[in-house]
């Protein structure tokens, strides 16, 4: 969204200006010193076309649609959503192609988020009430979600609220029936905007579900961290379980540092940082051994999140980065998101995205071979 009054004179940006950067800049201006990238990409930007005209052979299109990828617990197939904010849920079949839409059966506004469940079950994000997007405001219910479990066997049925609501991203469990999410008030399309920022909710919680009767029902609610576990408006977005022992919440804090990748210990409730740098990261999928996560990254900017490419960090306390995709070379606004990992650890799935009057729209979905790709590319 654009909103130019909150932006300090002198910032502009080609893509159309993501709904957290208001709050990057405010935690700027709070700070009293505002930070600047350190680093450079000096190929961003240079080339015509599409990255779709030039994969090397280590990436593959598996969809020419579609956005926010997820494995299957069984790495056969890819969770997706058809559009943004509020959209379908669809499952593909990564050899055959085929196709499944899976949310098509019953009414309902969209979803802004879905995840497969450690018994293939899927978890949603989506309102059930509220305003609708319009032109005016094109991400209206993108931040009033309510969780709910969609059953998905043969005979699909409506899925079964769990009575939370949601904000955001969802986290699923690769090896039980938990999750995590985020629980907050802070509405970017809210005329108010300023005063949720400062004055809203940051929270991460998570619960284990249990069907009871046949129903699903989340049991084991806790509230695990607030934002000043960070800092005072740091807005916080969980993200993984961090493999092995899912003894650890990653997540993004944004509002700190422009974004970083943390680590939130659920036994002690300790909070570590991992990407340590000036840039703007967004963690994303985490490798199956837990020692490295996919990150959302931008070389040259801090504030204003440009075009997005996907970076290998270590999880080992090094902050070691390895760069991935290439996408934001071209002009136009393409990007590389949404990254995540398949069970095996030897590819992941990520989206083809490019500027749009929503954040993080998706214009296909590709699958990376992590064995065989070379870098930097060609």
């Amino acid at each position: 969204m654009n909103r130019p009054s909150l932006l300090p004179p002198g910032i502009g940006t080609t893509r159309c200006v993501p709904v957290r950067l208001v709050v990057i800049v405010l935690a700027l201006f709070l700070a009293g010193d505002p930070a600047r990238a350190q680093l450079v990409d000096p190929e961003k930007g240079t080339r015509d076309g599409s990255p779709l005209d030039d994969l090397p052979p280590h990436i593959t299109l598996v969809t020419d649609a579609g956005m926010r990828p997820d494995w299957s617990p069984n790495g056969d197939a890819l969770l997706y959503l058809d559009r943004s904010p509020l959209g379908d849920v669809w499952e593909i079949d990564v050899e055959t192609r085929e196709t499944r839409q899976l949310t098509g059966h019953f009414a309902h506004r969209g979803f802004t988020r879905a995840q497969y469940l450690e018994n293939g079950d899927v978890l949603l994000c989506g309102p059930t009430s509220g305003p609708l997007p319009t032109a005016a405001r094109p991400e209206a219910g993108r931040f009033t979600g309510v969780l709910s479990v969609l059953r998905t066997g043969k005979r699909l049925r409506p899925p079964q609220a769990l009575g939370i609501s949601c904000w955001e991203g969802v986290v699923a469990s690769r090896k039980a029936m938990r999750i995590a999410w985020n629980r907050s008030d802070i509405d970017y399309t809210d005329d108010d905007l300023v005063g949720r920022v400062l004055g809203g909710i940051s929270e991460l919680w998570t619960g284990r579900i249990r069907f009871l009767g046949g129903r699903a029902t989340l049991v084991d609610v806790a509230q695990r961290a607030d934002r000043t576990a960070v800092s005072p408006i740091a807005v916080l977005e969980a993200q993984a379980f961090r493999p092995r022992g899912e003894d650890e919440l990653v997540f993004t804090a944004y509002a700190y540092q422009g974004g970083e990748v943390m680590g939130l210990d659920l036994a002690t409730g300790t909070v570590r940082n991992y990407s340590n740098s000036p840039v703007y990261e967004e963690v994303e999928g985490i490798s199956p051994e837990g020692d490295w996560a996919l990150v959302e990254r931008d070389l040259e900017s801090t504030a204003v999140p440009g075009p997005l490419d996907v970076w290998r960090l270590s999880l080992d306390g090094r902050s070691t980065w390895e760069r991935l995709t290439y996408f934001n070379r071209y002009r136009g606004g393409y990007y590389a998101s949404n990254p995540t990992v398949h069970p095996s650890g030897r590819r992941f799935a990520f989206q083809l995205s490019i500027d749009g009057p929503t954040e993080g729209e998706g214009r296909g979905l590709l699958v990376f071979d992590l064995e065989h790709y070379t870098n930097p590319p060609p």
